[in-house]
């Protein structure tokens, strides 16, 4: 199932982010979740990607991106998988990246 941008911003700010004071490029957004200090970090003006930086726990960190070729930095996701919907349930635990 693919989710919008829009979509996507508002089920962080529901899981508890807000838009960070740091942010990692004036490319992308920023936000992050204070209680366990985690930051997720998406493009904007793409989605193919995005970033989760921080925490603790078993929440996978690191950059993911959805490409046809193993990318040279990062863990590759499916083509067919929507990223901004792959990054919620990384984030809820639903996912565990092995399993991509």
């Amino acid at each position: 199932m693919s989710i919008t941008r829009r979509q996507f911003f508002a089920q962080l700010k529901k899981r508890g982010f807000s838009k960070s004071r740091f942010q990692l490029a004036r490319t992308t957004l920023t936000y992050e979740r204070e209680l366990d200090r985690i930051f997720v970090t998406v493009p904007k003006h793409h989605s193919n990607t995005f970033h989760i930086l921080g925490g603790t726990g078993d929440i996978p960190r690191g950059f993911f991106v959805r490409s046809k070729n193993p990318p040279v930095l990062g863990i590759q996701l499916p083509m067919e998988l929507c990223p901004l919907q792959l990054c919620l349930d990384v984030l809820d635990g639903n996912l565990e990246v092995g399993n991509v």
